[in-house]
């Protein structure tokens, strides 16, 4: 009975989710983990509510020890209304003492960096495409980008 108890602890707590979440996705598709210069990023979602006050988080995975302190990126959002918004996002990895920003496990690092709030997150159909506008013909050691919509309290 108490194998079965604990069983059961440990299922829930591998399924809980963050209520906060609208909207989670990683995409680790970075062949030999190079960024390349002409591969954009492109995450659709359906916001299925309107939602109160909720923010737009880009996630950026890397291997610790990166060699830049930051990276240029653009991000531009399409929202249900057809509007188009263009952001230019200089993604910070590492601080001035130059320690990893962001959680490093091993050496993989992830960081999160919010780059817009909405008021107000309309229902409706959702488009984020993330560029890299690193000058090279790729950024080298990078793992992985998402984005992470959140609702605040």
């Amino acid at each position: 009975m108490k194998a079965k108890l604990i069983l059961f602890a440990l299922v829930f707590v591998l399924t809980s989710c963050n209520k906060n979440e609208v909207y989670d996705e990683f995409n680790r598709d970075f062949s030999d983990n190079r960024w390349e210069a002409k591969d954009v990023k492109l995450f659709e979602f359906e916001n299925i509510q309107s939602e109160g006050v909720c923010e737009l988080k880009l996630h950026f995975g890397h291997i610790s020890g990166f060699q830049f302190k930051e990276v240029p990126l653009e991000v531009e959002i399409t929202t249900p209304d057809g509007k188009v918004e263009t952001l230019p996002v200089v993604m910070k990895l590492i601080d001035e003492s130059g320690n990893d920003i962001g959680d490093c496990t091993g050496d993989i690092c992830d960081v999160f960096q919010t780059i817009k709030t909405f008021d107000i997150l309309e229902k409706g159909k959702y488009k984020v495409a993330v560029k890299s506008k690193f000058t090279g013909p790729y950024l080298p050691n990078a793992l992985g980008v998402g984005i992470l919509i959140e609702r605040q309290k």
